[in-house]
């Protein structure tokens, strides 16, 4: 152990040693604190003062310090020594005294672009794990820390996260994946974290690799051992991004080449064959973190010579695992421990929960079960039969739940769910409930062990479909943005409940689910898996004629965004088909509607506008808003502004006598887009800045672009070029990160425009060059008033 004593004697020494001993470069901890190299170098010769409070907030964690006081008190007397002295020695063949001239340390400016979550307690008895693992990390690319359920992978993977931030100049990703009910839908958990998007034509795998390969990045993946199928893509990203590591946490090895097996081992307990020890036997780590929960309730709780042998055998018996000894604490808050262990013992003794099943040596028993299986069985079996039943019925949930969900479908009342909580095997927090996965899972397998299993997924499913109706009306409504989070909050569950409706041949849930989050799975680009959900979902049969004609104008509208406007009209036709069948004329304007959107996109303007036409003639008590809107947005791509503008205006009287929300932004949009081309530049402004602000207040981040690229044109006609040049790279930016062809070159068509206006002939010539190349990949023809801006500009670079 090192000592306070043995650090060097003056603070630039004391700063090397300390500096390679936490295996640093003079590169690498000057990234960690916001310094250069040379500053770093001049700290270390003697030629630059140490800031007292840099040092502190910044080299101390950036060190690994911070849980080793006595270096730390040492460091930083040598410092506040260095800067009284207020002199150095420099050798250059020869000694100078100078004077130095207090210097002010250069901070980062941001932060690293991720971050993991804050533990919300130390980790207790891993001191020699984290530090092996830290000393590990610099060589290795890939580690797996392995081990029993309930044994802390999770836990000291988040410690490693955050001693190795500092390292890592992009930062720290860490991604629960134990909420992944698929295989499939392990990249999809990746992309939440990475907070990124995939573009249409983008697969979720090749998305991450695209975001990770440039990044110096360390991805920290917990709970692989149910997605181990997919696996090899980690392998492929390794491969990709030369830069990143991957820490992961697992019941089982990944089995990959290249894979660091890091196997975590239960706490130290006391040897029960040696005389107990108070003072020895408290400083272990498996009685350390026992007492340190007991006593997180009752901070007069100590260890005595009276409750030391029992506690001991607590922790024995228990088999060291931090999950079970933190169960046993909370039992311990109502029981003393002498009672608390006569009780396990009894349990055992009775056959329900024996020693011998805890060792249990059979080969059909998985070894991840052998220990943590008997910690959870015994919490439960402590519950009553109404609080079992409730906790097994919480085990068909993934992700957590709602309150309201769980007394629906688990008959898990609040007083009940209290319960539970109090027991460590549900937590309960603003609304929602959620639980370990490795308790859901025990949770769910004695589900299956009942008869309960069947009818407890069909109320599951039940409720899911009826949530997932309520928001395809949100997202169609005024609180977009609520609606949009609690469908991302439930998705899981909603996966789930349409991946059990199709595999038992539910075609009813099956195709109102899917049905109902297309909307949802539209706006947050999820093309691939609304492709297969719905897909699946419409093999199925349903007696509800109507949700399978929403399930497929959903189909439709997903195959349209991929620019497949075969498949998107066959949709369509089917569609259309059930609707007459049902003599559905608000849905049979819907359809008509959106075939029109099908027609303009393939170019064909004149069947667009008929099939428009049509869709209000089918139902003239619809609104008929979004079709004199669309009418007009079609008349100005056609470039005739006075029929535009009658159409837009129409649309704009009647959608502002509705309350605020999607369709007003959508609306004030193009209507300011007319009033540019008229010549109407204050007008415009005025519109496209309230249409921007709304779509801002709802979070739609699909449809920003539209009017930042407005509102940078006008700026660019108003000589504002700065203002018009930040808003189309804002406008650029987004478009590039969902990789959409389309919009990337018009967002490209306005910045050439303004570069060619301000002189720029060399920028609005590579620009230009850039647009013809993604005009000519792209599957959707030029509008003619796109094609009168590009043909206008092309003349422009050529004179």
């Amino acid at each position: 152990m090192l000592t306070a004593s043995s650090l060097p004697q003056t603070f630039g020494a004391a700063l090397r040693f300390l500096r390679k001993r936490a295996r640093l470069t003079q590169d690498e901890l000057g990234r960690a604190v916001g310094y250069s190299r040379e500053q770093i170098a001049r700290l270390e010769n003697g030629s630059r003062l140490p800031d007292l409070a840099v040092i502190a907030a910044l080299f101390v964690p950036a060190l690994l310090l911070e849980r080793e006081g006595h270096l730390v008190e040492q460091f930083l007397a040598l410092a506040g020594q260095t800067r009284a002295d207020q002199q150095v020695t420099v050798t250059h063949n020869r000694q100078t005294r100078v004077q130095l001239i207090s210097e002010t340390a250069v901070l980062p400016t941001t932060t690293p672009r991720h971050t993991p979550p804050a533990p919300l307690l130390p980790l207790i008895g891993r001191a020699a794990e984290l530090a092996d693992l830290l000393t590990r990390l610099p060589t290795a690319r890939l580690i797996t820390l392995v081990g029993a359920p309930g044994i802390g992978k999770s836990r000291l993977a988040l410690e490693v996260s955050h001693h190795a931030l500092p390292h890592f100049a992009d930062g720290v990703v860490f991604v629960p994946l134990a909420d992944v009910a698929e295989t499939a839908d392990m990249p999809y958990a990746i992309l939440r974290a990475l907070a990124l998007t995939p573009s249409a034509h983008q697969s979720a795998p090749d998305a991450i690799a695209a975001y990770l390969a440039p990044r110096h990045l360390l991805l920290v993946l917990d709970n692989c051992e149910h997605i181990l199928d997919s696996v090899t893509l980690f392998t492929d990203w390794l491969t990709q991004a030369p830069n990143l590591k991957l820490l992961c946490t697992s019941r089982a090895p990944l089995d990959l080449y290249g894979e660091n097996e890091w196997p975590l081992a239960p706490l130290a307990v006391p040897d029960l064959a040696q005389p107990p020890d108070v003072a020895t036997w408290g400083q272990l780590p498996a009685m350390q973190l026992l007492l340190a929960r007991v006593q997180a309730a009752d901070p007069t709780f100590t260890l005595t010579t009276e409750n030391i042998w029992s506690l001991a055998t607590l922790c024995v018996a228990l088999d060291g695992l931090p999950l079970a000894l933190e169960l046993a604490a909370v039992r311990l808050r109502d029981l003393p421990p002498d009672q608390l262990v006569q009780q396990l013992l009894m349990l055992r003794g009775n056959g329900r929960l024996s020693s011998t099943w805890l060792q249990q040596n059979k080969r059909n028993i998985a070894e991840r079960h052998r220990t943590l299986q008997a910690a959870i069985d015994w919490s439960a079996r402590l519950l009553t039969d109404r609080q079992r039943q409730a906790f097994i019925h919480l085990g068909v949930f993934m992700g957590g739940c709602s309150e309201e969900a769980a007394s629906a479908v688990a008959a898990a009342d609040q007083a009940l769910l209290a319960q539970l909580a109090r027991a460590n095997l549900v937590q309960v927090g603003h609304g929602r409930v959620t639980m370990l996965e490795t308790l859901r899972t025990f949770a769910y397998e004695q589900l299956q062990a009942t008869d309960q299993l069947v009818s407890c997924q069909q109320g599951h499913a039940r409720y899911y479909t009826t949530f997932a109706q309520q928001v395809f009306t949100g997202l169609l409504g005024d609180e977009q943005a609520v609606w949009m989070q609690q469908a991302l909050t439930e998705h899981d569950n909603c996966l789930t409940a349409l991946r059990w409706a199709i595999a038992n041949g539910d075609g009813e849930h099956a195709i109102a689910l899917a049905g109902s989050l297309w909307w949802f799975w539209y706006r947050r680009g999820l093309f691939q898996l609304g492709t297969e959900m719905l897909s699946a979902a419409l093999r199925l049969d349903t007696p509800d004629l109507s949700a399978r004609a929403t399930a497929l104008n959903g189909l439709a509208s997903i195959h349209l965004a991929l620019d497949e406007y075969a498949a998107s009209l066959a949709c369509h036709q089917e569609g259309l088909a059930l609707r007459h069948q049902l003599q559905d004329a608000p849905g049979t304007a819907t359809v008509l509607h959106n075939m029109g959107l099908t027609a303009y996109m393939q170019g064909d303007f004149s069947q667009a506008i008929v099939w428009l036409h049509e869709s209000i003639a089918a139902d003239p008590a619809s609104d008929p808003m979004q079709a004199w809107a669309h009418i007009g947005i079609i008349a100005l791509d056609m470039q005739d502004v006075p029929q535009a503008r009658h159409w837009l205006e129409r649309a704009y009287e009647r959608v502002m006598g509705q309350p605020g929300g999607w369709a007003q932004a959508f609306v004030m949009h193009n209507l300011a887009d007319v009033l540019f081309e008229a010549g109407e530049l204050a007008a415009a402004r005025q519109m496209a800045q309230t249409s921007l602000h709304l779509f801002e207040s709802l979070a739609d981040s699909y449809y920003l672009p539209d009017p930042q690229l407005l509102l940078a044109r006008i700026a660019g006609e108003e000589g504002d070029y700065d203002t018009a040049v930040a808003l189309s790279t804002l406008a650029l930016q987004q478009c590039e990160a969902r990789q959409d062809v389309a919009f990337i070159a018009s967002a490209l068509l306005t910045q050439a425009e303004l570069a060619w206006k301000r002189g720029e002939w060399e920028q609005a010539t590579s620009l230009f060059n850039r647009i013809h190349g993604l005009w000519d990949a792209g599957k959707r023809p030029l509008t003619p008033r796109e094609q009168v801006r590009y043909q206008a500009l092309a003349l422009a670079l050529s004179g």
